[in-house]
């Protein structure tokens, strides 16, 4: 919506390219749109007044030349070219546009000689390129186990973690950004000392806890540690002469005692009965284990917002299912939600649950999550976590998703669309400019503006109450 307008516009800030858009000079394509309207209009300058040179049905796709002016771009479609509301174009955007984009992501350090870039999360994807040591690379993908998605420069795509240094989190007094976010924030260190054996192939030792700080040496697979002491998911240790810090993902504990920090082959961790409840991952990313400590073998990663069935509870460890994931996580970053198991209203509470706990989170134009969403992004990023895939755009959502409800109807989970025609860049052929998700007591929360976020307003009697136009339920 044109809340949306009030973002910084990224894409002309060369004199050069703003001369390439007012003296007819041939633009290159910068990335792809795909109209989210159900018909868009090609004008021919970036106003609402200026003529329509064709109609772009919902799903085209436009070639993307240049950010024109605030809140459109200068495309080309069916063989010509003009002007479309960025507000109604899912952009991708490539090369030095793409770089821009990533400006604002977590960067990290290529550790390796030679580092492999692969299409995919893992070593059975193709190569598509490779980095040198030192190469600086902008983290854009985290929840795959073990891998990050990259871009640097103009490679793409994946590379092993255990070879990229991050930099330390930002605005964080004490970055420590290795630690599982399932540990409790401060972990008091071991009464005695225990050994334990390295299982990764090469594995870091490090100054302090976390990969922010220096390497100060190295141990091969099967080296013997002495651990004197654990923090955030980080052993103390010493083996030789090297004394430092971890990541306790790579140690093999000897059990303590005569006991094993691990269950026995035939012992399944014992579990207290619940009924099931439905949660949601209020973290980053959340190691799910194979029981419920970090002693236990890590068998995957759910990304925030994921949607997880909680079966059971035990020692303040949930036992989880999540589509084909079944284990263990830290009931500290699972947030329930409330009314989940009602009868009536389950999925809208559930949703309206979801939204509340995504409040605070950035906006940014064209994200549907799960770090950052725009306003139509916000609920189908919401609704596709429960399993109601919704359209996306919020004309789009209020043609085709769901079913209308009136205003003495509306429950928490319900979608809310509002149009200001100070804001509609359509030509009057859309029904909506904004969109939002009631969560009850007259409030609602939308990804409201690049200023503002993702933030709670008051429904009835303030500012939206008169651009409201309708209200839908999806389940």
């Amino acid at each position: 919506m044109n809340l949306k307008r009030s973002r910084v516009v990224k894409g002309i800030v060369a004199a050069g390219l703003t001369v390439a858009l007012t003296s007819g000079i041939a633009l290159a394509s910068i990335g792809t749109g795909t109209v989210t309207a159900s018909s868009l209009r090609l004008r021919s300058e970036a106003t609402v007044q200026s003529a329509t040179l064709a109609y772009a049905p919902y799903s085209s796709q436009v070639s993307i030349l240049a950010e024109a002016a605030d809140g459109w771009y200068k495309v080309s479609y069916d063989g010509l070219e003009g002007y479309m509301s960025a507000d109604w174009l899912d952009v991708e955007l490539t090369g030095a546009e793409a770089d821009q984009e990533a400006a604002g992501l977590r960067q990290g350090t290529v550790t390796a000689d030679v580092l492999n870039v692969r299409s995919g999360p893992g070593t059975g994807y193709s190569k598509v390129g490779s980095l040198q040591k030192g190469a600086t690379v902008s983290i854009t993908d985290e929840s795959h186990a073990g891998w990050y998605g990259i871009l640097s420069g103009s490679v793409k795509g994946y590379v092993s973690a255990e070879y990229i240094d991050l930099a330390p989190a930002p605005e964080t007094e004490d970055p420590q950004p290795d630690a599982s976010p399932e540990e409790p924030p401060e972990t008091e260190p071991e009464t005695e000392t225990r050994q334990g054996t390295v299982t990764a192939d090469v594995l870091n030792v490090r100054s302090g806890a976390g990969t922010g700080y220096s390497k100060v040496g190295s141990l091969q697979k099967g080296a013997t540690v002495t651990i004197t002491g654990e923090t955030n998911g980080w052993y103390a240790i010493t083996s030789g002469s090297i004394e430092g810090y971890v990541s306790a993902e790579y140690i093999d504990l000897a059990p303590l005692g005569g006991s094993s920090n691990a269950p026995a082959a035939d012992e399944t961790p014992g579990s207290d009965e619940t009924e099931p409840q439905r949660g949601m991952v209020n973290t980053s990313a959340l190691n799910v284990r194979s029981g419920p400590g970090t002693g236990y073998s890590k068998v995957a990663l759910l990304s925030r917002g994921t949607s997880v069935t909680i079966t059971g509870e035990t020692d303040g460890w949930y036992a989880i299912t999540a589509g084909s994931i079944e284990g263990y996580v830290s009931a500290e970053y699972i947030t329930i939600l409330d009314g989940s198991n009602a009868s009536d209203g389950s999925v809208g509470a559930a949703a309206a649950a979801m939204a509340k706990s995504l409040v605070g989170s950035p906006y940014v134009y064209g994200a549907s999550g799960p770090y950052s969403f725009d306003c139509s992004g916000l609920l189908y990023y919401i609704y596709k976590q429960l399993g109601y895939p919704i359209a996306r755009g919020s004309s789009s959502q209020y043609n085709q998703s769901g079913y209308f409800v009136s205003a003495d109807e509306i429950q928490p989970g319900d979608l809310v669309f509002f149009f200001d025609p100070r804001y509609d860049s359509s030509g009057g052929t859309l029904p909506t400019t904004h969109a939002g998700i009631y969560v009850g007591n007259n409030q609602f929360v939308h990804a409201s503006s690049s200023i503002y976020g993702v933030r709670y307003d008051s429904l009835f009697g303030g500012y939206w109450d008169s651009y409201i136009v309708g209200f839908k339920r999806i389940a």
